[in-house]
């Protein structure tokens, strides 16, 4: 190969080169920024300022959606919406209902004592639940229940869980590109309990993102 064309290669390679990192850092950039978004869209539902946690969970969640989500805006709203309404963007360990309710005390008293009580952004519950979702995001959360208190991972279980259908309803089944069922997308869930509510800070989270 002559010299000239060995040092033309070598520009186009540099070149090259050159353009992929600057993508690279524009991709970056354009993330952090949804990211961002996100967090104040997800602060108009809340009366005090985030804190850092909250944040680091809604950051997490929009990293989530970008890997098992479809990049629908209408979806992302909906999920951020129902860890606003299920833990206000914080994971949370299940509050532990009293005999005076009877209904939830005796639900809860058939998995309490196994440790496999509620946890994370959207209540995982049961050792089954705790399992299945272990093996599919391939996290021991069996062996370590507690690591459904991380944001990082419960992010994970909670857009897996809603987009996948593991709660309940898949979440495209409300909300695709025919409709956006703010209300019927709560049975990706939970029935629909406080339907309305969620609905309505979605809405509002909607309109940030």
């Amino acid at each position: 190969m002559k010299k000239q064309t060995k040092v033309t290669l070598q520009k186009w390679a540099i070149r090259g080169g050159a353009s992929i990192v600057l993508l690279v850092i524009l991709v970056a950039l354009w993330n952090r920024l949804q990211e961002n978004k996100a967090i104040e869209a997800a602060a108009q539902t809340e009366p005090k300022e985030l804190d850092d946690i909250q944040k680091d969970s809604v950051r997490q969640i929009v990293r989530a959606f970008r890997k098992y989500g479809d990049g629908d805006k209408h979806k992302l709203a909906y999920i951020l919406a129902t860890a606003r309404h299920e833990s206000h963007f914080r994971p949370i360990k299940e509050y532990r209902a009293t005999p005076s309710q009877p209904t939830i005390y005796n639900l809860q008293n058939r998995y309490w004592y196994s440790g496999y009580y509620g946890r994370g952004l959207v209540q995982l519950t049961w050792r089954s639940n705790y399992q299945e979702m272990g093996e599919l995001l391939n996290i021991n959360l069996v062996g370590d229940p507690n690591l459904a208190l991380d944001p990082y991972y419960a992010s994970l279980i909670i857009v897996y869980g809603m987009i996948n259908g593991n709660f309940g309803h898949r979440l495209d089944q409300h909300i695709n590109k025919d409709k956006k069922d703010y209300i019927n997308a709560r049975r990706s869930v939970n029935g629909t309990d406080k339907a309305s509510l969620i609905a309505s800070y979605a809405e509002t989270i909607e309109q940030k993102l």
